[in-house]
């Protein structure tokens, strides 16, 4: 008995040793809907729409003219905070931190919901094919965030600046060959 007991121990531990310290641990799919939530937005075609969501509207902030549309809105049925969520079609890999242009997207989509709805979220989700975000609405996120939008909207009316362009994110750009002087068809 007692070594059939030190026998399972030992293959425990091992299989426990293994699972921490493999390399190939897979990452698990990440979970779409937040937990005690119910859908109220979303901007995904559906057969069968429910009376109580919003579907496929242009959410707008007038104070500073942001439009957009996240891809879910969730509330939570307890405490009644919003979490947007934005999908990802491409994975992250083992990048630590989300794209910044990503980023960017859901800290205007914060804003956008504050004034739309006019509760200010505390965090949202990014969720990439291969791992997902938790990201908190933080005042130095904002401020970063209207800082770029000044920063395009002065780009836009001096046609001065420094655009981070690139075939791959460019080629169907509306802006291309406008204040952006990158054209899909010229030699990167």
């Amino acid at each position: 008995m007692k070594y059939i007991f030190a026998f399972l121990a030992a293959f425990i531990i091992t299989a426990v040793v293994k699972l921490i310290f493999s390399e190939k641990i897979k990452k698990k799919k990440p979970s779409l809907k937040p937990f005690f939530s119910k859908l109220i937005y979303t901007d995904q075609k559906v057969k069968r729409k429910k009376e109580d969501v919003i579907y496929s509207k242009i959410l707008y902030c007038e104070e500073y003219e942001l439009k957009g549309k996240p891809d879910f809105i969730f509330k939570n049925i307890f405490t009644g905070m919003l979490i947007p969520v934005e999908l990802k079609s491409g994975s992250i890999g083992n990048e630590p931190y989300p794209r910044k242009g990503d980023l960017m997207q859901l800290a205007a989509y914060f804003i956008i919901i504050e004034e739309y709805f006019n509760i200010k979220p505390k965090s949202g989700r990014l969720i990439y094919s291969d791992y997902m975000f938790v990201v908190k609405n933080t005042n130095k996120l904002r401020q970063e965030t209207l800082n770029i939008v000044c920063q395009m909207r002065n780009m836009l009316l001096t046609g001065e600046g420094d655009a981070a362009s690139n075939f791959a994110k460019c080629r169907y750009c509306f802006m291309r060959n406008t204040v952006c002087e990158f054209s899909p068809f010229n030699k990167i």
